[in-house]
């Protein structure tokens, strides 16, 4: 085999920034996990990444972005994930209950093996974004990507109904979003009165038949 056949190929600019950009968010978390988020330090992560100060720099603004964009990437982006992989094969209304069964999944393996820490993470960035209104713009991220995808999906289901939606599709996907979070919280810290199981019962009572309406009684 030629030199020239086994010369690994030089990354372009724009891949060097990306793959030192996800170092940085790794060693984020791995500094978080040990020392919480108050503790963690620019210098520490920089160090865990193996990088300068100026290398965290020129991809983040400051620790706090860091956090924000981390959350982004280890919860929502899994969020989207998920809706990416919703079964195409299911009705409207099983892949709803799909939805919330792959997330009691993901919170009970995640109650038995990090004890949510990301969890803490985004009660952190959500306490700083109440407080400071720069860190705003900052947590309006983690729900915009995920919204917009829900409410498509309404919209389109909609469409192929050839019916109205009973309210602009980015509130239901709002709902939707806020019925995940309300549960969650209340489970994490009430587990016995609120269990995971109940998510995808609820669901489907709440937003069954917005997704798929059921056949009224003697419709043929």
């Amino acid at each position: 085999m030629s030199e020239t056949a086994t010369k690994p190929r030089r990354l372009s600019r724009k891949e060097r920034q990306a793959e030192t950009r996800a170092r940085l968010l790794d060693a984020a978390e791995a500094v978080i996990l040990r020392r919480g988020f108050e503790r963690a330090s620019v210098e520490e992560i920089t160090a865990e990444a193996g990088f300068t100060r100026g290398a965290f720099y020129s991809n983040f603004d400051s620790k706090e972005q860091l956090f924000f964009d981390l959350l982004a990437d280890r919860a929502y982006a899994e969020y989207t994930r998920l809706l990416d992989r919703t079964p195409k094969d299911m009705s409207p209304r099983e892949q709803l209950r799909w939805g919330a069964e792959t997330l009691v999944e993901r919170y009970s393996r995640a109650e038995r093996e990090d004890g949510y820490w990301l969890t803490r993470l985004w009660l952190e960035c959500i306490s700083l974004a109440a407080r400071e209104e720069r860190f705003r713009k900052l947590a309006e991220g983690f729900w915009k990507g995920n919204r917009e995808t829900i409410a498509d999906r309404f919209r389109r289901e909609h469409e192929r109904r050839g019916v109205a939606p009973p309210i602009e599709p980015r509130h239901l996907a709002s709902a939707i979003i806020a019925l995940d979070i309300g549960l969650f919280l209340q489970h994490l810290v009430d587990p016995e009165a609120v269990p995971l199981e109940i998510y995808p019962p609820l669901y489907d009572v709440v937003f069954g038949d917005l997704v798929e309406p059921r056949p009224a009684d003697g419709d043929g």
